[in-house]
């Protein structure tokens, strides 16, 4: 398969208890003598440049993605970059995703834990002591955790784009925290916001979730074989029948034949190896080798149990958004007024349940679209912050 050009480093880390992280790193730098930025892809931590870096973000991935889809979101913010100091993004593939080892234990929170733990991996190996956190979708839940699990390392900047919302289990004892005169402070009523497909899922219509989620799981592991056994053009068809007009439009502009999209679709999910620019870096020597596919195997757990997660409620995973995450500097929100997954009062409750939040509306915006295509705005985020934090 022909690798489309891509703007990220793949890379991957060996831990010195055997476990292994593949992961994806793209650096921007202001180009002094011109109007635009350029990628610099040598991010060697050893590499007395990359003590320049002055802001780092992590990147949570959308459901059925990898670390790949990093490219997707350089590529578009690329031209828009406006910082005078280096800017590091990461994206970590998540525990059985591609060639990262899997989670210790089959449990949903342990799936959680190991992805966090795994960032940290990862920030210390690039000593980087705090970074701010952007996510799409169904990285919501992954950036919410890391937040709760690891304040120490965060900016207290979240920015996120089509929140998948964990919806709250009524029956459920948790335990909340009481003000002065007795009243709640964990609200636990959460509104219809998910499509009618995903709440039969989650009230197990479908079957237990555990089934749902590997069958779901398996489908999902084998997108890059079906982007490669259907044509192009039903491809780009079908993706953009879920689309506005408006993003219709755009989608024609950068697509005109749909063939690099289906390229750029096939390449995102598969999550192999990049020829000579994949870098194996060994934790317990910081030694070196070329990645390679025939050795770093191919699991599918990692999708089922993501599916798991999304189909989970915050007492599930102990996340309860007004109770357990962390008052944050800011938490910046996109959600596009014409999302079929998760409605629009979906993205307004969790504004309402996070201190600092602010939702932003996109004007016919779907739920693929609006994370396909970036907000503008949300670009002007990324500069805004990433010149006022430091690592």
């Amino acid at each position: 398969m022909t690798k489309p050009k891509s703007s990220i480093y793949s890379k991957a880390y060996h831990c010195p208890d055997g476990r292994d992280i593949h992961y994806a790193a793209a650096r921007l730098r202001r180009d002094p003598n011109s109007p635009t930025s350029i990628l610099d892809v040598d991010d060697d931590p050893d590499n007395a440049s990359s003590k320049i870096i002055g802001a780092c973000w992590i990147f949570f991935y959308p459901m059925g993605s990898n670390r790949r889809i990093l490219d997707a979101v350089i590529s578009r913010y690329a031209p828009q970059f406006e910082c005078d100091k280096d800017v590091l993004f990461l994206c970590v593939n998540r525990p059985g995703k591609g060639g990262t080892s899997s989670s210790v234990a089959p449990d949903e929170r342990q799936h959680i834990w190991t992805t966090c733990d795994d960032i940290v991996t990862i920030l210390d190996h690039y000593g980087i002591r705090k970074a701010s956190l952007l996510y799409m979708c169904a990285g919501s839940t992954f950036a919410y955790s890391f937040a709760n699990l690891h304040p120490d390392y965060t900016t207290g900047y979240i920015i996120g784009i089509a929140s998948w919302i964990l919806r709250s289990d009524p029956s459920s004892s948790i335990i909340c925290n009481n003000t002065e005169n007795g009243d709640s402070q964990c609200d636990i009523k959460t509104p219809q916001m998910h499509s009618l497909t995903h709440r039969m899922a989650m009230h197990g219509f479908f079957g237990p979730k555990c089934m749902v989620s590997s069958l779901a799981g398996g489908i999902v592991g084998s997108m890059s074989v079906i982007f490669s056994s259907v044509p192009p053009a039903w491809v780009g068809k079908g993706f953009k029948k879920e689309l506005s007009d408006d993003e219709r439009l755009m989608f024609d502009e950068l697509y005109p034949d749909g063939v690099g999209f289906v390229e750029m679709m096939k390449w995102m999910h598969d999550d192999g190896c990049d020829d000579e620019i994949s870098v194996f870096v060994n934790g317990y020597d910081n030694t070196c080798s070329i990645c390679n596919d025939a050795n770093r195997g191919n699991k599918k757990e990692g999708d089922a149990k993501d599916v798991a997660v999304c189909l989970s409620t915050q007492q599930d995973l102990g996340l309860i958004y007004k109770n357990t995450v962390p008052a944050q500097r800011q938490v910046l929100l996109w959600h596009g007024e014409s999302d079929k997954m998760i409605a629009m009062q979906g993205a307004g409750y969790l504004a309402s349940m996070l201190p600092n939040a602010t939702l932003t509306r996109v004007s016919r915006g779907t739920h693929q679209g609006t994370m396909f295509f970036f907000p503008d705005d949300a670009m002007e985020a990324l500069n805004r912050i990433s010149r006022d934090v430091s690592v």
